[in-house]
């Protein structure tokens, strides 16, 4: 059985696969924000604090305080995550000496992805609707905060320029 596809036909393919490689453009816009984040790469976890219940994880020129739900996850498998037995330990254990590779935002919710060198990955995911979630620090006035609902805010370094 032999099957003819007519001119129309074609025409409707192609409009089809236009609107979802367009669809996939804005899921991707939509996904990502904006905010430069290349600074952190090639940074390294210097320490992971585990005094509390929310880790706060040190990097050579920063930090990301979390107090909301994350876990830990290689390409295949989520590893573990907040609510799993000494899984602040395992964290420390296993961020502790290793390199941010990159750094992905979801502007809303406001959820944030590490990734680590090794294919190891920390999602932080926005979980409270009445508190603050995350916040992501550097010494240069980097401030990048997850609060209530899922919304963040965002303050940029100020710029020093020199005079001449």
């Amino acid at each position: 059985m032999k099957t003819a596809f007519t001119f129309s036909t074609i025409l409707m393919f192609r409009k089809v696969l236009r609107y979802e490689e367009t669809l996939c453009q804005k899921k991707v816009v939509l996904m990502n924000s904006a905010i430069d984040f290349s600074l952190f790469a090639g940074q390294a976890v210097k320490a992971v604090d585990t005094d509390s219940l929310t880790p706060q994880i040190k990097f050579s020129f920063g930090s990301l305080h979390v107090e909301c739900f994350w876990r830990v996850r290689n390409r295949e498998y989520m590893l573990y995550g907040k609510h799993d037995p000494e899984a602040l330990q395992r964290l420390a254990e296993d961020l502790v000496g290793r390199t941010v590779t990159l750094v992905l935002h979801r502007e809303f919710p406001s959820d944030l992805t590490v990734e680590f060198d090794q294919d190891l990955y920390l999602e932080v995911l926005c979980s409270c609707s009445e508190t603050e979630n995350w916040h992501l620090t550097r010494p240069d006035g980097f401030f990048l905060v997850a609060g209530p609902g899922g919304r963040y805010t965002f303050w940029e370094p100020e710029l020093v320029q020199e005079e001449s």
